[in-house]
């Protein structure tokens, strides 16, 4: 058992020590394939029914609050183990997102995310402790199909989360509120230009250096969003690529401080039933509304660390 333990407390050091190398971890098997297969099959099903839907657009943030899979999926064990390493044992969940690719669609751009101010000009994350060894928040990719180059997989640039590239802070022309536009052949980042953004005009970013994340159906990949990241274009003819992400932060950080609605991504955002998921530790803060039942009255997961 004494084994057990050191084995893990090893992984566990190993794990920590490429994350703040590289910027991510994974690839980390969440579910058996045939599990995804059927956990999928329930998304698409649920996700016809928009009668709880918290956000009625057609961004598809935040569904864990109507489509039971994902209320629990929030909760995995091992997503929530992993990300505890990395942020500490008070772990809210503040989004979840679709992230389908479909035959023959154009790769999503390299970019760069801090505190989610590129989608309205204003932050989204506020934190308010200093922890120069944690990252503000986290993402986990979950595919529920597998991710190959072919089908649009992600891509990284390992160690990009140590520099700032783009800047979210600048004002831009395309994107926010009335300037959204829909996702054409030459904005791949769902109707943003992040090459808006860069802090150096000139700076282009190194495909060689790229690591891509392959993936089997039912694994994750867990990185930052500083982390420089985009995706593969699908050049099949027949496989969709579908994950879903489920964004995590401490519970230090204010998420959406003074907003009660925003727009991003040509969706509007009303706020006013929105909480946080405290999936581990404690809400010590109190800066976030936080939601312990989603919207069928059923209980989100919590794992005592």
């Amino acid at each position: 058992m004494d084994n057990e333990k050191n084995n893990t407390e090893e992984q566990k050091d190993k794990d920590v020590a490429f994350f703040h190398e590289n910027g991510f971890l994974g690839p980390i098997k969440l579910y058996e394939p045939e599990e995804a297969k059927a956990i999928l099959h329930e998304i698409r099903i649920k996700n016809l029914d928009r009668s709880h839907i918290l956000h009625d657009n057609d961004v598809n943030y935040d569904r864990h609050f109507d489509i039971p899979e994902l209320s629990q999926h929030i909760g995995h064990r091992t997503i929530i183990e992993k990300v505890s390493a990395l942020l500490g044992r008070d772990i809210l969940c503040w989004r979840t997102e679709f992230f389908p690719k479909f035959p023959n669609t154009a790769g999503t751009e390299w970019h760069q995310v801090s505190n989610y101010q590129y989608a309205t000009g204003t932050p989204m994350l506020r934190p308010t402790e200093d922890y120069p060894d944690r990252p503000l928040d986290l993402t986990v990719w979950t595919c529920f199909t597998d991710a190959t180059i072919d089908n649009g997989c992600m891509k990284f640039l390992p160690g990009s989360h140590k520099k700032l590239y783009y800047d979210e802070s600048k004002e831009v022309a395309r994107g926010r509120e009335g300037d959204y536009r829909s996702v054409t052949a030459d904005s791949a980042f769902f109707g943003y230009d992040f090459q808006e953004f860069k802090v150096d005009d000139d700076w282009i970013p190194d495909e060689d250096k790229a690591v891509s994340m392959e993936m089997k159906s039912g694994e994750c990949v867990i990185f930052s969003a500083r982390c420089v990241h985009g995706s593969h274009p699908n050049t099949t003819d027949r496989s969709t690529r579908f994950a879903i992400t489920s964004r995590y932060t401490s519970s230090h950080v204010k998420v959406y401080s003074g907003m009660d609605k925003f727009q991003a991504h040509g969706g509007n955002f009303d706020l006013e039933n929105y909480g946080c998921v405290q999936v581990a530790g404690e809400d010590q803060y109190k800066h976030n509304k936080i939601r312990r039942f989603n919207n069928l009255q059923q209980e989100f997961p919590y794992l005592d660390l």
